[in-house]
């Protein structure tokens, strides 16, 4: 088995903390460094890496935020003369003129693991983050050599490296995150003239498309400035998409028009695990709002033998209960809903 590289992370964040985690426990050794002296102590502290870096270390991973690695990149291609240098930032293209200003591009290749949560920092660092998450690798300038280095990297965190030139990356992105995050947040902040008791008939649908309107705004104000051009012809195609049902003298052929387009390219988001997408089936449950309900209620599911795929729980803010929707494979549904109701449960609809 080949040895594996000497490993420095500079960024004790949610990701360089959750890759010098699930590296240290592939086996690697792996040091760990950040400009704030407690949140390294920390990631040192839940196994992401030793404290004193290597003399020369054979790879470096930059983690910060995308304006900071823009700086950090150019900088540890210069302290790490012999070390092929890495990022994880999500735009890459500002990142490969950084590194080729430096003369030193050949030693760099941009990556992108494309995991995350809505907390931030090391507590919230977990080593499987990565697991069968497609990790962009985008080669550059760099040797085949440095880009297969990488690449062990999204190997041992068991992601699914994909290799894609910069400027494609970045486009892409725009479309699959940076719009959706500004979508998401522009539905959410609609909401403000709202009073309480309106915001209160808020069902699912509104949880679903606002999801990760709670993420930090910070990381995105570099986003946003970096990838500036993808993301303004994105938001461009929704905005444009939306005044056409707006402004359409039938705006309910309209409005059916766009939600089938939408339907469309749905289907072709990836499933469970990066596979092809399935259809499930909704099973909804009324379950007590009380402590054990809802375990006994996912206990009784898999005493019939079903796999619950997803899971959605509405509350009534004026009922002592609550609507929890089991998504499951379609032909298992009709054994479910007989043996819950055998069970006492009552079900609202599948």
């Amino acid at each position: 088995m080949a040895t594996t590289p000497s490993t420095h992370i500079i960024g004790a964040g949610l990701i360089g903390a959750s890759i010098g985690i699930g590296l240290s426990a592939e086996g690697w050794t792996v040091t760990i460094e950040d400009a704030n002296p407690e949140a390294e102590l920390l990631a040192r502290s839940i196994g992401a890496g030793g404290a004193t870096p290597f003399a020369e270390p054979q790879l470096v991973i930059v983690a910060a935020p995308p304006s900071v690695t823009l700086r950090l990149v150019p900088e540890a291609l210069e302290r790490f003369p012999n070390a092929v240098v890495t990022d994880v930032a999500s735009v890459k293209a500002p990142v490969l003129k950084a590194a080729r200003a430096s003369g030193s591009s050949p030693r760099y290749v941009g990556s992108h693991p494309m995991a995350g949560r809505e907390v931030s920092g090391a507590l919230a660092a977990q080593g499987d983050l990565f697991r069968a998450r497609p990790w962009v690798i985008s080669a550059g300038d760099a040797t085949p050599e440095s880009v297969a280095l990488v690449r062990r990297v999204a190997d041992a965190l068991q992601a699914d490296a994909v290799e894609m030139p910069a400027h494609d990356h970045d486009l892409a992105v725009a479309r699959v995150s940076h719009a959706p995050q500004a979508a998401a947040s522009a539905v959410a902040a609609a909401l403000g003239p709202l009073g309480e008791a309106d915001v209160a008939l808020a069902g699912p649908g509104l949880r679903d498309v606002t999801r990760i309107a709670g993420s930090a705004p910070e990381m995105w104000t570099d986003i946003a400035r970096l990838n500036r051009e993808a993301i303004e012809q994105t938001l461009g195609n929704i905005v444009d998409a939306l005044n056409e049902v707006r402004e359409a003298d039938d705006i309910g052929a309209a409005m059916a028009e766009l939600i089938e387009r939408g339907r469309r390219e749905v289907a072709r988001i990836p499933g469970k695990h990066g596979g092809a997408k399935r259809e499930w089936e909704a099973v909804t449950v009324i379950v007590p709002d009380e402590p054990g309900h809802l375990l006994r209620l996912l206990s009784d599911t898999a005493g019939v033998g079903v796999n619950v795929e997803d899971l959605s729980i509405e509350h009534s803010p004026r009922q002592p209960v609550g609507l929890t929707t089991l998504w499951v494979l379609p032909q298992r549904v009709p054994e479910l809903v007989e043996a819950l109701e055998e069970g006492g449960w009552v079900v609202a609809g599948s």
